[in-house]
């Protein structure tokens, strides 16, 4: 990742108060300095941990009741001049005390917010987040405890990422907001700040992906291999996840191309991501795979008094599907096939014991 802008100011508000006041203390952050570039590497991290984001896309018709957009745009025309930077984080800051002010966010408090725009080999961000502050305890010259304040990275209060590649190419879901614990909704008063609309949960994406995987899959007769083509959209999802990357309705696009036969590639070929995109899935375009919901599709977990299973569902099938799994549901029975030598000397112990 390469650092091209930070910068920290601080949001002063207690819980409960009818007002909140920027500070005059922070501002543009030397990106050389390495404690700088540590503090950004420990706050991108503790970002791409959170798996339950919400993703949307700025107001566009209602620009001048959110004036970060119009600020971003301007910081787009320079992205390398500072002064930018400077203007795009104090319209920020100014949104964001406005916000937190609101009636409607009158239990939330203030803290420290973090601007950073960075870049990768994939692509162009700017991510804003609040942190705050914890007392911890360290020892001085002579050895003795005492009480040091330090930025509590690992928490989020609240962060948004702008993805600035998806947003020049004219795409949806270039917003993505940490969520709250309650519902997986965002905080109300970070989305409003930056002008936020049409949010969807990443849960809601991930599922609602698989279901358009198997709609699509009825719908243009790929009823066969319906099963296959799921399982290689989960397989993408985890894949994504464990790498720390979103899913993108392009990639699982050229997936489905992959098994559309020749006769119905001109009507079906390069039309998934709109499908799942629409109504009534509404997938966003890019999105963070969702851990509990993916599991949910490709395991399954199962356990009585004296068993418990955990498999993926690839390996489970009916009688002469070839599967290491096999379910008979007439005869209510579970078999195990192809089991490992190692599996099968801990089973031959096990009985041995018994028997002795």
């Amino acid at each position: 990742m390469e650092l091209k802008h930070l910068a920290i100011r601080e949001l002063l508000k207690e819980a409960d108060e009818e007002t909140a006041q920027i500070s005059d203390k922070g501002g543009v952050m030397d990106i050389h300095s390495g404690m700088v570039i540590n503090l950004f590497e420990s706050l991108l991290n503790a970002f791409e941990r959170r798996s339950s984001l919400t993703h949307g896309s700025f107001n566009q018709e209602n620009e001048e009741g959110y004036p970060f957009i119009s600020a971003f745009d301007k910081f787009l025309v320079n992205e390398e001049a500072p002064e930018n930077f400077a203007q795009l984080m104090e319209a920020g800051m100014s949104q964001l005390a406005a916000a937190i002010a609101a009636p409607s966010a009158r239990a939330a408090s203030g803290g420290y917010v973090i601007f950073a725009v960075y870049g990768s080999d994939r692509a162009d961000y700017m991510l804003v987040a609040l942190v705050r502050d914890r007392s911890s305890i360290a020892l001085d010259e002579t050895l003795s405890p005492t009480e040091v304040i330090e930025v509590n990275l690992e928490q989020l209060h609240q962060a948004a990422r702008i993805n600035i590649t998806t947003y020049k190419q004219g795409k949806d879901s270039y917003l993505s907001f940490i969520g709250s614990k309650q519902k997986g909704e965002i905080t109300h008063y970070f989305s409003t700040a930056f002008g936020c609309t049409d949010v969807t949960p990443s849960r809601k994406s991930t599922g609602e992906l698989i279901r358009a995987t198997r709609d699509f899959c009825s719908q243009y007769d790929l009823g066969e291999r319906k099963e296959d083509i799921v399982e290689d959209v989960v397989s993408y999802l985890e894949r994504q996840r464990s790498d720390k990357q979103t899913a993108n309705l392009n990639d699982i696009e050229n997936l489905f191309d992959a098994y559309i036969p020749p006769e119905q590639a001109e009507t079906a070929a390069g039309t998934f991501g709109d499908f799942a995109n629409g109504g009534p899935y509404n997938v966003s375009h890019e999105f963070q795979p969702h851990t509990s919901t993916i599991n949910r599709f490709s395991k399954v977990k199962a356990k009585s008094d004296n068993w418990q299973l955990d498999f993926t569902k690839k390996a489970l099938g009916r009688a002469n599907s070839g599967k290491e799994i096999v379910f008979d549901e007439e005869n209510g029975t579970l078999t195990l096939k192809k089991l490992p030598t190692k599996v099968m000397e801990q089973i031959r112990i096990a009985l041995e014991q018994d028997d002795s």
